[in-house]
């Protein structure tokens, strides 16, 4: 996976069919195999590599108007987790918590499953929260959807019915601060440590 990654990363200089064949046999076996590892990072910076080189100018397009809102999204991140933390110190529930944006290839998935175009794809960002119990998950849950409202439809419960590889998580989205729609997933550590 390693030796792939570092591949991916020098594509550019072989010939454009080549590429297309690598970036391909990548999407198709090597990403998943990080995935079903557990190598996350690995996965996502492949699969951006493989969308790089499959569609190079959607790539380019969606690159560049994330590119354009970096610092916004960095600095909502950071609100929004400050906000998030504070909401739940008041709620007597102890969290940790990360934000991150999502990556180009799971907003083009995103697109194309959904049949958006960019602009309507509002989820661009997700947090974690770890929790210490299964039932301060199913609190904080009710924290989240007390404070702003849930996207209908978008609620799924991995903890009651865990996937088949043990993957346990609660899936949420709900309208955030200043409006934004944002991706929450509430897990213990040991949860946590699965998943990753």
């Amino acid at each position: 996976l390693c030796d792939r990654l570092h591949n991916m990363r020098t594509l550019e200089h072989l010939p454009e069919a080549k590429r297309r064949r690598k970036a391909k046999e990548t999407k198709e076996i090597y990403a998943p195999l990080a995935n079903r590892l557990g190598l996350h990072p690995i996965k996502s910076e492949l699969e951006d590599l493989c969308f790089k080189y499959l569609r190079p100018n959607l790539y380019q397009r969606m690159k560049e108007s994330l590119e354009k809102t970096k610092s916004e999204r960095d600095e909502f991140i950071k609100n929004t987790t400050d906000l998030i933390l504070k909401t739940m110190e008041e709620a007597g529930v102890s969290a940790s918590i990360k934000g991150r944006a999502k990556h180009l290839y799971s907003i083009w998935q995103k697109m194309e499953k959904q049949n958006l175009s960019f602009e309507e794809v509002h989820d661009l960002l997700g947090f974690r929260i770890l929790v210490s119990t299964v039932r301060a998950c199913y609190e904080t849950l009710g924290i989240m959807h007390a404070n702003w409202k849930p996207v209908p439809g978008r609620f799924k419960d991995y903890i009651a019915m865990p996937k088949p590889n043990l993957y346990q998580s609660l899936h949420t989205t709900v309208i955030g601060p200043d409006g934004e729609r944002i991706e929450i997933k509430i897990r213990t550590p040991d949860m946590n440590k699965v998943a990753e």
